[in-house]
């Protein structure tokens, strides 16, 4: 199944992206635990959590106040997110999280898609005691 999401460029010359570092950041399990227990970046800036699982992860392993968006109703869901806020961005593995997070960063927002997915984070957080 795929997706078609319609962006629009700015007037700015988008012709030689191919190569172009991501406009977002990646962020580690650490950083996520940190986001999570707190709402808010290193910076203090307040965030909005998009999980890309699917329902049955997230019923199995929720994170609490996250926007849940599966790969179907994807473009619409991406129409409720907040610019206000940073979005950290997350999938089970941590692929499908870094397509979001650049189209997320193409729109404008400030994003960070978390490395290695929920898998790593839920590592992490097990191996840490905040599971």
């Amino acid at each position: 199944m795929s997706i078609a999401l319609e962006l629009h460029a700015n007037d700015a010359d988008v012709s030689d992206t191919a190569d172009a570092e991501p406009a977002f950041r990646r962020i580690g399990p650490a950083e996520f635990a940190v986001i999570v227990a707190s709402g808010t970046t290193g910076e203090g800036k307040a965030v909005t959590l998009l999980d890309l699982r699917e329902p049955a992860d997230v019923a199995a392993y929720p994170i609490e106040g996250a926007i849940n968006a599966p790969l179907d109703p994807l473009a619409k869901v991406l129409k409720t997110v907040p610019k206000t806020r940073t979005v950290v961005v997350y999938c089970t593995e941590g692929w499908w999280s870094e397509e979001v997070a650049e189209i997320l960063a193409d729109r404008g927002y400030d994003v960070a898609s978390l490395e290695g997915g929920f898998r790593a984070y839920r590592e992490y957080a097990e191996s840490h005691g905040l599971a």
